[in-house]
């Protein structure tokens, strides 16, 4: 079911900023703390060799571009939730600040664990509808 209330999102909206927060502050220990607590987690990235088939895997990546990457605000649009029980899933465009255009079509998958929701699996592709401007 799709939810409408902004009370409702809120929680899924937190989260997304959580996750986005752990980038800006270059935190892993934030950024773990969003995710899944096995090891089963899935990301699909918009740049190359960023792709990871689990949590240790992606985590690693995340560590290395903590060192050295360049990280920039994101902003969001379009968010839709959709939630059944203990699994959700959240769709929205991201948008860098610094090249909004094309915008990032994204989805997260979410569990609640120990009453809390954490991440599952993401995906993240840039729009082939929108044009760079």
């Amino acid at each position: 079911m799709e939810l409408t209330d902004p009370k409702d999102i809120k929680p899924f909206i937190d989260l997304i900023d959580q996750y986005n927060q752990s980038f800006y502050e270059r935190d892993i220990e934030l950024f773990r703390d969003q995710h899944v607590d096995d090891d089963a987690f899935v990301f699909y990235d918009n740049h190359a060799d960023c792709d990871s088939n689990n949590y240790a895997e992606h985590e690693a990546k995340v560590q290395q571009f903590f060192k050295t990457g360049t990280v920039v605000t994101l902003h969001k649009d379009n968010v839709r939730v959709f939630r059944s029980a203990d699994m959700a899933c959240i769709t929205l465009t991201l948008r860098y600040s610094t090249q909004p255009f094309p915008g990032v079509r994204s989805t997260y998958v979410v569990e609640r664990h120990q009453g809390r929701w954490k991440l599952r699996h993401m995906h993240h592709s840039f729009d082939p509808n929108e044009s760079a401007e």
